[in-house]
């Protein structure tokens, strides 16, 4: 929503945003929602600053200033600091009346009054962007009002540019669900695809070449009283804030990022089994299966990332004499096209459509229970919570049974139902002492990192034979070599299986 001009103590916006490409456009407006209003065009050119060793980057904070005609607008951003599927910050505005920043409006505000004392007299221009702006003010369900923004133009640092051409749909009141129906809505008419990354996270990448950082996993804050519904919402809707916030930095080649998209994911589908008894079975299939499979886009991906980057430098310094440097040059080009396999997934149709139906499903939920599934959502959570962790804790337990006679893809099981097992005693940790959680946690994540070394090993033999057969039996030599290694450091790691398992099995059920 649109802040107030002036020094409010935490005026927010919540805004979607999608790229364009090109040709979409005609199709959106031509919409029956953007065609019934006025459109309103502006030529904006908006010059950001901050100071030569990046003060403000290094806080959170942007600072522009923005000229539309002959008004001038001073502009204060933090970076998202809610998480979800609309991205949530701070901002604050100014009228101003000259092109260069007004520190003192700054001063004034609380907030960002020891940033004013540290840019003080110190301030440059960093970029600049130039956009020709369209704007509709459409009125949705529930007394939502949201602003249709399509901005085309360019994003300059310097000599370096980048085009631009996305649409944002910025919360101006009410809920942001008629939001996400109306995201749902324009996305199946053209292609568009979601993108949070800002203008301000671009424009420094072109001035500086580094991208914006892997975002990490927030953790909802349930409250102890909280609805079934409301901390479904609110998980759900933490993991899918986690998957798009990591959407920029992957797509530049991050490879931190692409891990924590796999882990949004991965993430995403333990809510839904979490609450799989009490959803609806026919949503909640149909969603896990979408998440399944872009789960292996990614997790291929990932796979080549640990194997490329990871796995061969570690193995290099004991194997000097094999051919590691040219195993390392074949796998390079599969791990170049799982990252090229990634991008295609996110760019596609599917995608967007997936983040927008789990978003649109949780945020009718959070008001109308029964939409997800049967009426138990309707109760507290901390009603259900011990049903539903005996349910993931149970199903770890019976996969961990007979851990010296486990096969691989039994150990890959039980590793899956730890991860799953982590993920709901941290989501829902808010609901019971923390210090109890924690004792239960540490030892799932003990037992969870043993299998984890294991698997890598078992991953490791087969890329490196993959390898081998498909294109470079000439290597058979460092991939037999490469694969020993692993396996010696899998069995290593084996040795630990059953004292962690005897650790979790004995662990106290903090939720009893």
């Amino acid at each position: 929503m649109r802040p107030r001009l002036g020094n409010s103590v935490d005026p927010r916006e919540v805004e979607l945003k999608f790229h364009l490409p090109p040709g979409s456009r005609a199709t959106l407006e031509a919409s029956p929602a953007l065609a019934a209003a006025e459109p309103k065009h502006d030529h904006e050119v908006t010059t950001y600053f901050d100071t030569p060793d990046s003060v403000l980057d290094r806080t959170g904070l942007t600072l522009r200033v923005r000229r539309t005609g002959n008004m001038l607008t001073q502009t204060v951003k933090s970076r998202a600091n809610e998480r979800g599927v609309a991205t949530s910050r701070s901002e604050w505005e100014w009228r101003i009346g000259q092109d260069a920043p007004d520190v003192g409006r700054l001063a004034e505000t609380p907030a960002l009054a020891m940033a004013a004392t540290a840019i003080k007299d110190r301030l440059e221009p960093v970029f600049v962007t130039d956009i020709r702006r369209t704007t509709r003010l459409l009125h949705l369900d529930d007394n939502t009002v949201v602003e249709a923004a399509i901005d085309e133009g360019s994003i300059e640092a310097g000599a370096a540019c980048e085009p631009v051409s996305e649409l944002e749909l910025e919360l101006k009141g009410g809920r942001i669900g008629p939001v996400y129906r109306l995201a749902a809505d324009l996305q199946a008419l053209g292609p568009l695809w979601i993108s949070p990354e800002s203008k301000a996270a671009r424009g420094w990448h072109l001035r500086t070449g580094q991208t914006e950082g892997a975002q990490l996993a927030q953790m909802p804050k349930l409250r102890p009283r909280v609805q079934a519904a409301a901390g479904f919402h609110d998980i759900l809707g933490g993991t899918m804030g986690h998957l798009t916030a990591n959407i920029g930095p992957t797509l530049r080649g991050d490879p931190e990022a692409l891990h924590q998209m796999r882990i949004a994911i991965r993430e995403s589908r333990a809510a839904l089994q979490l609450f799989e008894q009490h959803l609806d079975d026919d949503a909640a299939a149909r969603f896990n299966a979408a998440l399944r499979r872009f789960g292996e886009i990614f997790g291929a991906a990932r796979d080549w990332d640990v194997f490329c980057l990871e796995t061969l430098p570690a193995a290099m310094p004991d194997l000097s004499a094999e051919r590691l440097e040219d195993l390392n040059v074949v796998a390079e080009v599969d791990r170049q096209l799982a990252h090229a396999a990634v991008a295609d997934a996110v760019h596609g149709h599917d995608f967007t459509a997936m983040v927008l139906g789990l978003a649109l499903w949780a945020e009718a939920g959070a008001t109308q229970p029964s939409t997800l599934g049967d009426e138990r959502m309707g109760k507290r959570l901390r009603t259900l919570a011990p049903s539903l962790l005996d349910r993931a804790a149970g199903k770890a337990k019976q996969r961990g049974r007979h851990a010296g006679r486990l096969s691989v893809a039994e150990r890959h099981g039980l590793r899956k139902s730890l991860k799953k097992l982590c993920f709901d005693v941290e989501s829902l940790a808010g609901l019971y002492r923390s210090s109890a959680v924690e004792n239960y946690r540490v030892r799932c994540e003990a037992l969870e990192e043993v299998l984890g070394l294991v698997n890598d090993a078992v991953v490791t033999k087969r890329l490196a034979l993959s390898l081998v057969a498909a294109r470079r039996p000439d290597l058979a030599k460092p991939a037999g070599a490469l694969t020993r290694w692993s396996g010696r450091r899998g069995r290593k790691a084996l040795q630990g299986l059953k004292p962690a398992l005897k650790e979790f099995r004995a662990a106290p059920t903090f939720w009893s």
